[in-house]
């Protein structure tokens, strides 16, 4: 089964990443723009072969529920990092973060937490394999290109590498609304931390929960009783890049 990326920023995203090798870039006839003459830019200067194609051609390729803007580029997977890559990475840095998502289904909620990891510039993502969605073109296209800057592996013995970080010295946090603890009392100035991203209807597995240090609840008015994950996500890492960004600055 061939690779593809669809959607125009996920492609030029693509197009400009280390990690992967573009084999063919499709287009549809007639298609044209500031954007889509920035694609072809980067595919000559790849010496990549394109191929016009006409609208249902091209949805065929990509599937018929994907919303591909006339844009398809097909590819091959380079060298991926591993959990123990990020790791050794995070481990030379004095103050590092990376984010493990565990349960969270949806794609495009999966997409939007791999944009904003991306946003904010962690460490590494790390995902379970067996509990979250794959990384597929949906997600790529949710994501808007970003995840191209980071690194991100899914893997199976996701407990075991949340202890093994653990035992680094990482300290474990992950958000749930029915918490005691409230984020604005958190203290992340110090030390390197791992932020646990649950499900959209479970939350973080009981078992993954056990392994946290912290579980924080994001204070809400109006009875609102809960965030969609990805929103949650962005509010709490937002927080601890503030509070590290503002912690070097003094």
């Amino acid at each position: 089964m061939q690779n593809i990326i669809y959607g125009r920023n996920p492609v030029i995203g693509a197009l400009e990443s280390s990690r992967k090798k573009p084999l063919k870039l499709y287009l549809q006839k007639d298609i044209q723009g500031e954007v889509i003459s920035k694609i072809v830019d980067l595919a000559n200067r790849l010496n990549l072969p394109l191929v016009r194609l006409d609208k249902f051609a091209l949805q065929k390729i990509a599937g018929y529920q994907a919303r591909h803007q006339g844009v398809l580029l097909v590819y091959e997977p380079l060298g991926n990092p591993t959990w123990k890559d990020i790791l050794i990475k995070a481990k030379s840095k004095r103050d590092s973060l990376v984010v493990f998502i565990d349960s969270v289904e949806d794609p495009r909620n999966l997409g939007a937490i791999l944009r904003t990891a991306s946003a904010f510039g962690v460490d590494g993502v790390i995902t379970s394999k067996a509990h979250t969605a794959p990384i597929n073109s949906e997600v790529i296209k949710a994501s808007a290109g970003e995840m191209e800057k980071i690194d991100i592996v899914q893997e199976n013995n996701f407990t075991g590498i949340v202890k093994q970080f653990r035992e680094n010295n990482f300290w474990m946090v992950s958000f749930e609304a029915a918490a005691e603890l409230s984020l604005w009392k958190m203290d992340f100035t110090r030390g390197s931390w791992g932020i646990i991203v649950g499900g959209e209807d479970r939350g973080v597995r009981k078992i993954i929960r056990s392994l946290c240090d912290y579980v924080v609840s994001i204070p809400m008015e109006n009875l609102v009783s809960s965030l969609n994950v990805s929103v949650a996500f962005g509010i709490g890492l937002y927080e601890v890049i503030r509070q590290k960004r503002g912690s070097h600055s003094c």
